[in-house]
């Protein structure tokens, strides 16, 4: 545990030094994306990322993750993976101040928003293709969801992101407590709520992901359990240029006959399942940089 004194003095230095500088930096590059045209800030930043990303210590984290998941895979390949890997998540990036743009513009296909069109449910999606459109998948069915968003440890570009997103036409619930109460309220008024399934929770339930045990959100299956509510995989695919496909799969198929812990620990492990399976199907466009299995 930290020393009272230095966590103190540190959390002023972020506060007033640190995170400014930060800002200093991203709020003109965010602007200079939203400037450009989509296509351009897309693929400028896939470019930068594909050239700068591997000179970095994360590309050694991305490499590791790949090997957890996918032993038998020679080391060629997983080279080739990560270069990919890196030139999508730098296209993500450079896509961001252009969402709005790629759903109106009919880039982004869309199947079986008519199983979530009325009636409460439960969407997990994961951070695949460009995970920016989860959170829009509520708008697009022609409801007003609630999601739950994790901050950005920088709070000047934390408060930058909500201003963003405000026009998802949607609810944002800081991950915590704050959360729990905002999904509550939205599913037992017979609404939707959104949340990631393929993160590392340390306060997550031990669910098998490539075969290792690790921590996983269980707040889906507790919530559809308590209330009843169906859950609904959202998968986000990218395909050659600017072209994506949300698909909303059919419901999830909820064990019965179980004891309540049993059974949030057999949904948990299919979100998990599932999303192994969209990765194995196109691993680079899977966020490998993320601490799925802790240090």
């Amino acid at each position: 545990m930290p020393d009272p004194l230095s966590f103190r003095i540190k959390k002023q230095f972020d506060r007033y030094i640190h995170d400014p500088i930060a800002a200093m930096f991203a709020i003109p590059l965010f602007l200079i994306l939203k400037i450009l045209p989509c296509r351009l800030s897309s693929y400028l930043c896939g470019s930068l990322m594909y050239l700068v990303a591997p000179l970095t210590s994360y590309n050694s984290r991305v490499k590791k993750h790949m090997q957890i998941a996918f032993p038998k895979k020679p080391r060629e390949e997983i080279d080739k993976l990560t270069k990919q890997h890196w030139f999508m998540l730098g296209q993500t990036i450079g896509e961001m101040p252009h969402i709005n743009y790629l759903i109106k513009s009919g880039c982004l296909k869309t199947e079986g928003l008519e199983k979530i069109k009325t009636g409460p449910a439960i969407l997990v999606g994961a951070h695949m293709g460009n995970w920016e459109f989860l959170l829009r998948v509520g708008d697009l069915a022609g409801r007003r969801a609630g999601y739950v968003f994790r901050p950005i440890n920088n709070w000047i570009l934390n408060k930058i992101q909500i201003q963003r997103n405000k026009d998802a036409n949607a609810d944002f619930y800081r991950k915590g407590r704050l959360a729990a109460i905002g999904m509550a309220s939205k599913i037992k008024s017979g609404e939707i709520v959104g949340l990631t399934g393929d993160q590392l929770l340390r306060e997550g339930i031990m669910v098998p992901f490539f075969g290792i045990e690790t921590p996983t959100p269980q707040a889906a299956a507790v919530m559809s359990l308590k209330w009843n509510v169906p859950i609904y995989m959202v998968r986000i695919e990218r395909f050659n240029g600017l072209r994506f496909k949300m698909t909303v799969e059919d419901k999830l198929k909820i064990p019965k006959d179980l004891d309540k812990e049993k059974a949030i620990y057999e949904i948990t492990k299919l979100i998990s399942s599932r999303i192994e399976e969209w990765i194995i199907n196109k691993p680079e466009q899977w966020l490998w940089a993320h601490r799925r299995w802790g240090k």
